[in-house]
């Protein structure tokens, strides 16, 4: 099922989507760096997240100004205005990573950064179907649903393997303060794909009250 809006809305979907490319884009820039070797400075990766992070809220910010300018009826505007913030808040998250290694200076050990890395893409996955759940959304309501059921597969995938490390990281003959500092890594790109399941549940409301 395909839904016909108006000029006001159309340009509502339109920063819907340049919204989920800059998200999208701060989880990337993220993902690089933890993908780095402890000997490798991430300081340019943090600037490109921090301001792809603020780029992001400003398409927020210009979604919210059209949608109170008219965009969408009462009763539906109020679903579209938590879904964008709920998927903000995404980026806002990969944004603390970035910062939760660059300002502790946290170097991930050599033996655990595949695991880490996987940890992440489960964290990157999630959003990618949390895309197309909300691409769909206003397209094809039928694709949106599965999507919504990939973003909790790859959010359930994800608490597997966080705390698959959370365990090997309290196994590492390495300072308390150190293994406190991996494990709230571990935590912040869990949340990731939990901002991106929050961000789903919104749409799966959205979609009941489309066919109630």
């Amino acid at each position: 099922m395909s839904l016909v809006f108006g000029k006001k809305e159309n340009e509502v979907i339109k920063l819907f989507n340049d919204h989920l490319q800059m998200v999208g884009n701060v989880v990337d820039e993220t993902f690089k760096i933890i993908k780095l070797s402890c000997d490798e400075d991430c300081s340019d990766l943090v600037k490109n997240v921090r301001q792809k992070e603020s780029e992001a809220d400003s398409i927020r910010r210009n979604a919210e100004t059209t949608m109170y300018s008219g965009a969408f009826l009462a009763q539906s505007r109020g679903d579209m205005l938590g879904l964008i913030e709920a998927v903000d808040k995404v980026a806002n998250k990969a944004e603390t990573v970035a910062d939760v290694i660059y300002l502790q200076s946290l170097k991930i050990p050599d033996s655990l950064r595949d695991k880490y890395v996987k940890e992440y893409e489960c964290s990157v996955e999630a959003f990618k179907a949390l895309a197309v759940a909300v691409q769909n959304l206003f397209e094809d309501i039928d694709k949106a649903k599965n999507a919504v059921l990939e973003v909790e597969r790859w959010e359930n995938t994800g608490d597997g393997i966080e705390r698959a490390l959370i365990k090997e990281v309290f196994s590492l003959n390495i300072e308390l303060a150190r293994r406190i500092q991996l494990r709230e890594l571990a935590l912040q790109i869990g949340d990731i794909a939990d901002r991106a399941e929050d961000a789903s549940d919104r749409i799966e409301i959205v979609i009941l009250k489309m066919s109630a």
